[in-house]
């Protein structure tokens, strides 16, 4: 059988059946004990069961393909109808419009989606179609595993065109989803080349035989410039360990499985030593854009690893940008960072971190930083960090440098950043913001208490300055820093005036506000 055909006739059986909707809610399991509820992780987002009082019919849920087929009677009036369900998640929405089980009434003549958000904020679209329909539901593209690679939503007819696909798709394993009784009744070759030009055309005919519409299916191809790898899942943003010189940008935000036992395709030992750093064995050298989006509960346990971080090395044309990480949990051995362990060179603009970062055992020149672990030049090409911050806080072992932002900054570019986290450990040499400094730093001010250290800095290196950055000396429990003498330590209440602090904190970068600390123009989480 050709594969085109095989793809036919999978779609023909995988979806023929039930005349009706689509539909999608949960009906709640029973149990010999009522009062001991499910468990529910963070990350459950499932409509368990769905049925209709008024015609009584119970709705059929397809978790492969979420979607939920239902037979309605003959001359059921659709356009208002409400829906019994029970769900995992935390709420239902459909479009803006939060669900209420048995209440909520929805047109159920055209295409709904029904979408399911759970503890943690990720989501899970289910939908549902009218009788009769030749829409495309949705459009996957499968992994080796059979399991859901990249999946196209918001189908129209005619021409579709998506951008910023993943890498590595494998364009053969595209088929649509359809509603129930639709058949492809021609579609063109799954090639890649096809997807790229002219796009590859799917003809759905609907269960009455009579009903057609026609989709084209364009992907563009990835462009350096314009058109970058998009990232959807954790999955896509590990591809980014095998393609070190390629840019990389974020379409939503990401959150990471936990660090349990199971396993993932995300590198070696995620099941019990979690993210692997991208980078890890040679530099970065492409660009990775948040877009404004985050990675959430980023998990590292790699103790006797140095060089542990979101990205491990950042090399001198590698560029992170616009990306928050939140709630990072990060333990490793030398050289650790919540986003970069190293930066050769690098540029890092707009980013953040929030949680914890520790760095373990007895070496010494231990650098941690609640951001960067070093941050560094390559060949005279100075290390940039600029418009950022971190909430994180760090722990440093016996003679390390740690740094609520930075564990040892050398040679390098930092303007307009800031650090809030506690800075703790058996050290001497840890700084609110810089554990060890040798460059001067621009603009940038600390608030997290550190035992013993500096206010700002904690070891001054190569004579170096930092002017127009300032520390809270309550906050921090520091009176001195170690930084040239040029940096200045004011009280919580000098720290949160709503006036810049001198005439280089323009409006450009940062936002004052009455009784608050300078927050960052254009960066997210504050």
């Amino acid at each position: 059988m050709s594969k085109k055909l095989k793809l036919a006739t999978m779609s023909i059986f995988k979806y023929a059946g039930l005349l009706a909707l689509l539909i999608m809610v949960g009906y709640s399991c029973s149990s010999d004990d009522p009062d001991v509820p499910p468990v529910v992780s963070r990350t459950d987002k499932a409509i368990t069961a769905f049925s209709f009082v008024n015609p009584a019919v119970t709705g059929v849920i397809d978790e492969k393909t979420h979607t939920i087929s239902i037979t309605f009677p003959a001359q059921t009036d659709l356009t208002s109808l409400a829906a019994t369900f029970t769900t995992t998640g935390t709420k239902v929405t459909v479009g803006t419009v939060n669900q209420v089980s048995g209440t909520t009434k929805n047109d159920f003549s055209k295409t709904i989606t029904y979408t399911v958000t759970a503890e943690d904020g990720s989501t899970q679209n289910y939908t549902i179609a009218p009788p009769n329909s030749a829409d495309i539901l949705g459009f996957t593209f499968e992994a080796s595993n059979n399991e859901t690679y990249w999946e196209l939503t918001s189908l129209k007819e005619g021409t579709n065109t998506f951008n910023n696909a993943p890498a590595d798709i494998e364009f053969v394993t595209g088929y649509p989803i359809l509603p129930p009784g639709a058949e492809v009744t021609a579609f063109g070759d799954n090639e890649q080349s096809n997807y790229n030009t002219t796009g590859v055309s799917f003809t759905v005919t609907a269960a009455d035989k009579k009903t057609k519409k026609t989709y084209v299916i364009k992907v563009p191809a990835y462009n350096k410039s314009t058109n970058p790898y998009g990232v959807y899942t954790p999955e896509h943003l590990w591809s980014a360990s095998y393609h070190l010189e390629d840019n990389f940008k974020l379409m939503n935000d990401i959150i990471m499985p936990a660090v349990d036992g199971t396993e993932y395709a995300l590198g070696s030992n995620y099941q019990t030593q979690g993210w692997n750093p991208i980078g890890d064995f040679d530099s970065f050298n492409g660009t990775i854009d948040g877009d404004g989006h985050v990675v959430k509960n980023l998990t590292i346990k790699r103790t006797s690893t140095d060089d542990i971080a979101f990205v491990s090395t950042l090399g001198s044309k590698g560029v992170v940008k616009n990306l928050g990480l939140v709630s990072v949990k990060i333990e490793g051995g030398g050289n650790v960072g919540a986003l970069v362990a190293n930066n050769v060179g690098g540029t890092i603009s707009r980013c953040y971190a929030t949680g914890t970062v520790s760095s373990t055992g007895s070496q010494i020149n231990r650098h941690v930083g609640g951001l960067v672990g070093i941050n560094n030049d390559a060949n005279g090409i100075a290390g940039k960090l600029l418009n950022s911050y971190s909430t994180v806080n760090v722990t440093g072992p016996a003679n390390s440098f740690a740094g609520g932002l930075i564990g040892y900054n050398y040679l390098c570019d930092v303007q307009n950043c800031y650090a809030t986290g506690t800075v703790s450990g058996t050290y001497k040499n840890g700084g609110a913001l810089i554990g060890k400094n040798a460059c001067e730093i621009n603009n940038c001010y600390a608030t997290g208490n550190i035992k013993v250290g500096g206010g700002l800095v904690g070891f001054n290196f190569n004579w170096s300055a930092a002017p127009d950055c300032f520390w809270d000396t309550q906050t921090t429990g520091q009176t001195t820093s170690d930084d040239g003498g040029d940096a200045v330590g004011k009280t919580t209440a000098q720290m949160k005036t709503a006036t810049p602090y001198n005439s280089t904190w323009t409006a450009a970068n940062w936002k004052f506000t009455a009784g608050q600390y300078p927050t960052l123009v254009g960066v997210g989480g504050q």
